[in-house]
């Protein structure tokens, strides 16, 4: 049987204090690995190791604090616009609508090629297409012209990753944040993956499978952080050999189970409950750590 270690999250139990080394890179590599192969025989000499993020939601009192999250305005279409389309859509249906649009789309694009125009085309379909139909009905309802037409805003609300540039950059939709990290020529790459879009599941699967192939040989140190709800990093625990997450390795690049089963027979794995916040973390060794 495998053995199981859990790890409880308490603020009293949780530490500041790690070697600010271990997070000093010099930047994401752009070189190609097309297989986890590849991966494993390019990094096997160059120290290879990772850093694991676990990330909590941010605390809500936070929301509105900008010590913790970058607002930006975002300009949004003035009502009578964002009326136009809802009377269009409205009449026609998604489907329909969307059809009839994308023929619009073809048609002006083509008359603005020929004649030579620069204009913007979504305002010319609103010109010949949607206000013919729907300007009259949209004033005769809506009186407060001013409020019609005038600019609006939104705001957005960007949480700051405190983590040392680059690797201060993150999908939010992430609960977690894998960063392998290597050296070339007396400096240190990384490459990051993640669950938040296709491309971050692909290179997490990707190095993962490649990184565990170098674990058989030369065990890989991996380091286990927590990115609390008030923005702060803490650090966890260090692993003398590969431990990772077991959530979407194998998503956007497969390969065989019984290669897979092979490839994790030193690899521990990490997983824990509550996306939102983090209470206990379980550890399954394949390997001692």
């Amino acid at each position: 049987m495998k053995k199981v270690n859990v790890i409880k999250i308490r603020k009293i139990n949780l530490s500041r204090q790690y070697d600010p080394e271990i997070l000093s890179v010099a930047g994401a590599s752009v070189g190609a690995f097309s297989t986890h192969k590849e991966i494993a025989q390019k990094l096997k000499d160059k120290s290879p190791y990772i850093i694991t993020v676990i990330i909590n939601c941010l605390n809500p009192r936070f929301w509105n604090n900008k010590k913790y999250v970058e607002k930006i305005k975002i300009p949004i279409d003035p009502l009578y616009k964002e009326l136009l389309y809802k009377y269009f859509f409205d009449k026609f249906g998604d489907k329909e609508g969307n059809e009839l649009y994308a023929k619009w789309l073809d048609r002006y694009r083509a008359k603005l090629l020929k004649e030579k125009m620069s204009k913007n085309l979504d305002g010319y379909i609103i010109e010949n297409e949607l206000e013919p139909r729907y300007k009259e009905k949209i004033l005769k309802k809506h009186k407060d012209y001013e409020s019609l037409f005038k600019p609006r805003s939104r705001i957005e609300r960007k949480r700051y990753y405190n983590l040392p540039q680059p690797l201060n950059h993150i999908d939010w939709r992430n609960p977690y944040d894998n960063i392998f990290i290597w050296e070339e020529k007396g400096k240190k790459f990384f490459r990051k993956g993640g669950s938040g879009s296709s491309g971050g599941r692909e290179t997490n699967s990707k190095f993962i499978f490649g990184f565990s192939l170098i674990n058989q040989i030369k065990p890989i140190p991996s380091y286990l952080f927590l990115y609390g709800d008030d923005n702060q990093l803490y650090f966890i625990k260090r692993f003398s050999s590969l431990t990772v997450p077991r959530y979407d390795i194998g998503s956007n690049y497969t390969i065989k189970r019984s290669e897979e089963e092979k490839i994790f027979s030193k690899t521990n794995f990490i997983a824990w409950k509550d996306f939102i916040r983090a209470k206990e973390i379980k550890i399954k060794l394949n390997n001692k750590s």
